[in-house]
């Protein structure tokens, strides 16, 4: 493999292995519902993925949904990505989590669990999930999962809505013994396009990031920022004295990938762009990855156009090519959230 694509080897790939849940979530990617759709792949068609993945790289990866736990075979899905050398996580909504399924998880191999909490109240955090009891039932979770001695981490979907609640949750997250804290900047795709009106205004995300830079400094737990890429150009130019830490921009199509539930090939589950079916092409991964066009597009950073490609930093950020694809159609367009000042490129 040359350097080039050795470069663009990924370290998460997310399997969306089913898109059933019992929750209504209002910005739900997925648009999750509780039937099964004709198109979830079987075990069998998984197993052959993970067996294509691990023969490419030995990544860690992310069993996710919809809610995963709505899979039967969810513990004999997670042991054979660990028997496969894989390193297996998963995100869930936490309804089915308890200390006999914590259990269960931990002997099928299953390293480290994601929750969200979209509010510091049960109020805010029911209201955005549309479902009475939502708060609850994460917190009692994510507790059993401290017990259990499981990693895991909180993830938030910061809108207009809960902005101002963005450091309770963190310090929520803190209280309840997350190893990392993770704030989503929405983007409105699946469920997520009926609140459009949701999205922080250029200026409003700018001040958040300069807040998320303020509380990454005082929070005694590790901070990321997901479909926020221009935190990382935010960091290096408040010019904080950490050289060993690297905060990575958009990571989709490059260190981080996502496989749907029909076996699709994506940059990420917000943008809806098949690279390549592998069910359609039997299962070869390392071909979709290498030789896809659309990824290829994608990790070729001099193709962005408005801002983003007369950005100084386009490199280190990228922006979110999801967020431009479901706001102006076009995912090599500028993203619609930045805030911009001209420099030259570096």
């Amino acid at each position: 493999m040359n350097k080039h694509l050795q470069s663009y080897r990924p370290r998460l790939l997310a399997f969306e292995v089913t898109r059933r849940c019992r929750f209504n979530c209002r910005h739900c990617r997925a648009d999750a519902e509780r039937a099964a759709q004709n198109d979830e792949l079987s075990t069998e068609q998984w197993k052959r993925i993970m067996d294509s993945v691990a023969a490419y790289e030995k990544c860690v990866i992310i069993l996710t949904g919809g809610e995963p736990t709505e899979r039967e075979d969810i513990l004999e899905l997670a042991r054979y990505g660990r028997e496969q050398g894989l390193r297996v996580v998963m995100a869930t909504c936490g309804y089915a989590i308890d200390e006999a399924a914590l259990t269960r998880l931990h002997e099928a191999g299953v390293l480290a669990i994601s929750y969200s909490l979209d509010g510091a109240t049960a109020q805010t955090h029911d209201a955005f999930r549309r479902t009475p009891g939502a708060f609850d039932t994460v917190i009692k979770a994510a507790k059993a999962t401290r017990k259990a001695g499981i990693r895991f981490q909180i993830n938030t979907t910061i809108t207009r809505t809960n902005l101002a609640e963005i450091p309770a949750i963190a310090e929520l997250a803190r209280q309840l013994g997350a190893a990392v804290f993770n704030p989503f900047i929405l983007v409105p795709t699946g469920r997520g396009d009926e609140i459009r009106e949701e999205i922080l205004e250029p200026d409003q995300y700018a001040q958040l990031l300069s807040e998320l830079l303020d509380l990454r400094g005082t929070l005694p737990i590790d901070m990321r920022v997901t479909c926020g890429p221009q935190y990382a150009r935010a960091y290096r130019e408040a010019n904080l004295q950490e050289p060993r830490v690297h905060i990575s921009g958009c990571m989709g199509g490059r260190g981080f990938g996502f496989i749907s539930h029909r076996g699709d090939v994506q940059t990420c589950g917000f943008l809806d762009i098949t690279a390549g079916n592998l069910v359609e092409n039997g299962f070869d991964f390392a071909a979709i990855w290498d030789k896809s066009t659309f990824l290829g597009e994608i990790r070729d950073v001099t193709s962005y156009k408005g801002k983003c490609g007369e950005c100084a930093y386009v490199r280190v950020c990228g922006g979110c090519r999801a967020r431009a694809y479901t706001m102006t159609g076009d995912y090599l367009a500028e993203d619609p959230v930045c805030w911009y000042e001209r420099r030259e490129k570096k």
